[in-house]
């Protein structure tokens, strides 16, 4: 008998997609606002909903936000956005290093408390920052008998590796992950199981901030910086602390053979964690300016090999975090361009998910806690009757509301991988039927 339903999942993020309404894009969101003819033709072949990553009015990382919604127990399986980060760049950690995702920030002091002016720098360029994290190395990278490593990312972002014996990673930010507000004291967390070492890495942490404020302040680039008016890139934000940890892959999770095409290494670090199969895409860059055609083109290609596309895209929340709508509304309208390359060719064989990972509100410039739309467009489920895809509509979509936990679920149902609850085709306990069972066979 004939397969009736897709066997191949396109899963697409747009990174910070639910927003709010704007009078410059008038009285719409910029999902609204964006709404091209093919997205509202994948729109008619499946369904829309709001999504709670997390719960209601919890705001999710980045990285939290895709691990629940690839199905990862997060309080079990989570070890920490720095070893991710770290991960995405190719750095290998070993054993008892403890990685931290970092910003290059502008500060000024008030009554000796350094206060955040921008957390980004100014979104100093990538060139910069690898200038600004090797005069950190070289000032800084045997410290009070522990070793440190900054290594420089994408624009403001750095992992910064601290080693030596005794300590722990569990210690809070100093990142206030907020303007005007005073960079944190690092502390042990509450229910630290080594407290000794956390708080010897605290002291670490803090001790390296005032070090790294003082030589940095004094460094040629941020004088010119300043004298141009730019925003002086003089003080480290770092946060998530956690060492290196083993994942059950993607493949062994969801018995799926997956591929991962993005550019941000947050991105790839995930990809990379759940053991899926990375792909660079020329002239894809993580910015407003990415190549949209190409990735996508290439996501496309590769449901010819794999299960499972990840497809991400970072504009959308760059956009946000500038506090952009219009160019939000862009760089989604120029996505929505490039969906006449999903044809009924890739329907008639793909569930197709359009959704991000968080909510980042333009007037915010921030991560919400509010719910995130998200369509699935298949032949595998029911349709609704809504008209365009939208934070609005989806209030009203057949999804209803639900928990990023519950996502992969309604995907494997999609392409007829479920089982009913309580069957147990495999001594695994899971809710759906493995590609590999094992038969009886008749002897004698």
């Amino acid at each position: 008998m004939q397969k009736l339903n897709p066997e191949k999942i396109l899963f697409t993020v747009l990174d910070g997609l639910g927003d709010h309404a704007y009078r410059e894009l008038d009285g719409l969101s910029p999902l609204e606002k964006a709404n091209t003819s093919d997205l509202k033709r994948l729109k008619e072949n499946g369904s829309q909903g709001l999504m709670d990553i997390i719960s209601p009015g919890v705001p999710p990382s980045s990285d939290v936000s895709h691990l629940v919604m690839f199905g990862y127990d997060i309080e079990k399986e989570y070890f920490g956005r720095g070893p991710i980060e770290a991960l995405g760049e190719g750095v290998e950690l070993e054993e008892g290093e403890i990685a931290f995702r970092g910003n290059l920030a502008t500060v000024r002091v008030e009554n000796n408390y350094p206060v955040v002016v921008d957390r980004r720098a100014g979104r100093i360029s990538s060139e910069q920052t690898r200038e600004l994290t090797e005069y950190l190395n070289d000032e800084l990278g045997s410290f009070q008998g522990f070793s440190l490593r900054f290594k420089p990312l994408s624009e403001h972002r750095f992992v910064m590796v601290v080693s030596g014996e005794g300590l722990s990673h569990e210690v809070t930010d100093n990142d206030p992950h907020g303007e005007g507000k005073p960079v944190l004291l690092c502390q042990p967390v509450e229910d630290a199981k080594d407290r000794e070492g956390a708080m010897r890495l605290a002291d670490i942490v803090n001790r390296i901030t005032v070090e790294a404020i003082r030589r940095l302040g004094k460094h040629e680039l941020n004088r010119s910086r300043g004298e141009k008016g730019l925003p002086e890139a003089n003080a480290i934000l770092v946060r998530s602390p956690g060492v290196k940890k083993r994942m059950v892959s993607f493949r062994e999770k969801w018995d799926l053979n997956a591929a991962c095409v993005a550019a941000g290494l947050l991105y790839k670090g995930i990809g990379r964690a759940t053991g899926m199969d990375i792909y660079r895409v020329e002239g894809a860059n993580g910015l407003l300016n990415t190549n949209i055609t190409g990735k996508l083109s290439r996501a496309l290609e590769l449901l010819d090999k794999y299960d499972f596309v990840y497809l991400h895209f970072k504009g959308t929340d760059v956009a946000s975090h500038s506090k952009d709508p219009v160019a939000k509304c862009s760089f989604i309208q120029r996505f929505a361009e490039n969906l006449r390359l999903v044809d009924d060719a890739v329907l008639e064989k793909t569930t197709v998910v359009i959704t991000g990972d968080h909510t980042t509100p333009c007037d915010r410039g921030m991560h919400s806690g509010e719910p995130v739309p998200i369509l699935i467009s298949s032949k595998g489920l029911r349709k609704d009757d809504t008209r365009v895809f939208s934070e609005r509509e989806a209030v009203r979509g057949g999804l209803g509301r639900l928990r990023g936990c519950d996502l992969m679920q309604i995907l494997l149902d999609s392409i007829e991988r479920t089982v009913e609850y309580g069957t147990r085709p495999s001594p695994r306990r899971i809710n759906y039927m493995p590609k590999q069972l094992t038969y009886l066979r008749l002897t004698g």
